[in-house]
């Protein structure tokens, strides 16, 4: 999980690229490990979850305007089904907004002096934690695909790794390439380290 010192409540609080952010801790981190980087997906992205939302909102609005002209009598249903059928709609609404922003907030990625990490959130009685040190990083692939990815500029960066877990991704992040140069910066700076130093 990731945390935000209170005492900087004006820093950015929903950033999707942050570059050495100086009070953000996550469970596991070292005492002397500074966080260089920490991505989520390039917020464009929560359109897949906010247009269905402001769609279940709207519509019963859309459904009173239309029924008329379909012959629908509205004043035949009793007023208490019409009440719990609002209700149930809008609880729907806040269930995908919940969902769908805790799932963009809570997965994250983070580049620090030692290593990756990857926090996958899974609900909100799950996530997912995977690790690999910067000297068992292998390759790293930046890619940009589609209209949407180039011209807002976020992509997918895909890392192998020598760890346990051989493929890390890091989904729709944005500005993809300068991660990319800066995770590959970070290994060969630990290769020149002399074993146990840390930068």
């Amino acid at each position: 999980m990731l945390y935000l010192g209170l005492e900087r409540l004006a820093l950015p609080m929903f950033p999707a690229y942050l570059e050495h952010p100086e009070h953000y801790r996550f469970e596991g981190q070292d005492l002397d490990e500074k966080i260089l980087l920490l991505l989520r997906a390039h917020p464009i992205t929560n359109l897949s979850w906010i247009i269905p939302a402001i769609f279940v909102f709207l519509f019963p609005f859309i459904v009173a305007r239309l029924a008329p002209f379909m012959g629908f009598p509205f004043t035949s249903i009793p007023q208490n089904f019409l009440l719990i059928f609002l209700i149930i709609n809008y609880l729907l609404v806040l269930i995908i907004v919940f969902e769908g922003f805790l799932g963009w907030y809570f997965n994250v990625y983070i580049l620090t002096n030692e290593r990756i990490v990857d926090i996958d959130f899974k609900g909100v009685l799950h996530k997912e934690t995977a690790y690999a040190k910067l000297n068992q990083i292998q390759d790293v692939s930046p890619k940009i695909i589609g209209f949407f990815g180039t011209f807002f500029h976020f992509g997918n960066i895909y890392i192998q790794t020598a760890a346990e877990r051989a493929e890390f991704e890091f989904n729709q992040v944005a500005r993809p390439d300068t991660v990319a140069q800066e995770i590959l910066e970070q290994v060969r700076k630990e290769e020149a380290e002399a074993p146990g130093e840390i930068a």
